[in-house]
């Protein structure tokens, strides 16, 4: 290995990779080691074309994704494949003195192996708004409970395997829906992490309780990279694309079928009026079970290759003129990432309580990304050939959160 510290990137999905190759363009220069990636396998891999990006990192090492358990019998297997997991990150060669963890993703999965066996390296957590939410929810035990996997987890393979413990909630009274299970770490964040970036849309976001070694940031963009440039090549000069991103509404019907195809169809007849001449595609939702066929798609060329948005983006970056969503969060990716992007949701009869929904998830966007009126025509609001990176850009933050470790290392 290269003498000079390392940083070492800890994801677990592809949509990742492309905030880690932000991460280590921002970097490189301050670990002359080298850049490694850790990455916890899935099928989401497979899905994904990302080998042609592995370039940017010194190494890649890939660890098992561990599956969780259903009751006594099955113990054995999930305490084997933790330790296995455990073992191996501890075999990695990371210098506690010198290197840096960077965790993007994945906190109880392959992050939770990476900073338990390695627990007196310079840790540094990056996490959005939302995500910091749920890693600090406490659970009233009157209303909540363990799930069997999340006991058996939390009591038995946990402690013998030496990693920080998991907390896997369901309610006693369920609701209804997944999303109302609580899963987090038994630690905050900041026992854990020396340092943590704070990702909101605007990059001036604290939480309510934040401490010292909380850093604001925006989230990261592709406008970042270095090379960006030479990703924008003659684009003017190129075939362009208008991607459109599906919803699965026959499986989440916040609206009957019917009445969302009916102002479906009216969004793709916007896009076909706004975009003559254009590579318009329809990309499908990756649960989407025959929602197409319902749709009029002419002008449209239909992509169905499951890849992930983010290095579709990546890949396409130069060739992209808008992306556009009914509610989707990608079209929130693509605005962080320098894009023209736009929500359809306030073009169909949402109830009250979905447009609040919406208007969260979406959070503070530039007013022409919410769309309302399909009389008149999208406005182009983002300017990727200058891309203002600012105090609050995540590049910005990542050099801040290593010049800690420095004025801590001084002390």
């Amino acid at each position: 290995m290269s003498q000079g510290p390392n940083l070492w990137i800890v994801i677990s999905r592809p949509d990742r990779l492309p905030n880690a190759l932000v991460a280590a363009d921002a970097l490189r220069e301050r670990f002359p080691g080298g850049i490694h990636l850790l990455r916890e396998e899935s099928k989401w891999w497979g899905n994904a074309n990302w080998p042609e990006f592995v370039g940017g990192f010194t190494d890649v090492h890939a660890f098992p994704k561990v599956r969780t358990c259903r009751g006594l019998k099955d113990l054995p297997r999930l305490y084997r494949e933790n330790m296995g997991r455990q073992r191996g990150v501890g075999a990695l060669p990371i210098d506690p003195d010198n290197d840096v963890l960077l965790c993007l993703a994945g906190l109880l999965g392959i992050g939770n192996a990476a900073l338990s066996a390695h627990p007196d390296v310079y840790k540094i957590l990056s996490v959005s708004q939302k995500a910091y939410g749920e890693l600090t929810r406490t659970g009233d035990r009157a209303r909540y409970r363990f799930t069997t996997s999340g006991w058996l987890q939390n009591r038995f393979v946990e402690p013998m395997a030496g990693v920080e413990r998991t907390i896997h909630y369901k309610p006693r009274i369920n609701p209804g829906g997944d999303g109302v299970r609580l899963r987090r770490l038994q630690k905050d964040p900041e026992e854990l992490f020396d340092v943590i970036i704070f990702m909101s849309n605007s990059g001036g976001e604290l939480p309510a309780r934040a401490e010292h070694q909380i850093i604001p940031s925006r989230f990261p963009s592709i406008a970042e990279l270095h090379d960006f440039p030479t990703k924008l090549g003659n684009a003017q000069d190129r075939q362009r694309r208008v991607i459109f991103f599906g919803t699965p509404f026959l499986l989440v019907r916040n609206l009957p079928p019917e009445v969302y195809i009916e102002h479906l169809n009216r969004c793709l007849d916007y896009i076909r009026r706004n975009y003559p001449g254009r590579d318009l595609i329809y990309r499908p939702h990756p649960f989407e079970k025959g929602e197409a066929a319902r749709l009029k798609f002419e002008g449209f060329r239909i992509e169905d290759d499951r890849e992930v948005a983010d290095l579709y983006f990546l890949r396409h970056f130069a060739e992209i003129e808008a992306v556009y969503s009914v509610s989707s969060t990608v079209s929130r990716t693509a605005l962080n990432n320098g894009l023209n992007s736009y929500a359809l949701w306030r073009c169909f009869p949402f109830s009250e309580t979905q447009t609040e929904f919406f208007q969260k998830v979406m959070g503070d966007v530039p007013s022409e990304f919410e769309i309302n009126d399909l009389r008149g025509a999208p406005i182009a609001y983002e300017d990727r050939q200058s891309p203002v990176l600012g105090q609050n850009s995540f590049s910005n933050a990542l050099q801040r959160a290593v010049d800690l470790k420095n004025v801590a290392t001084s002390l």
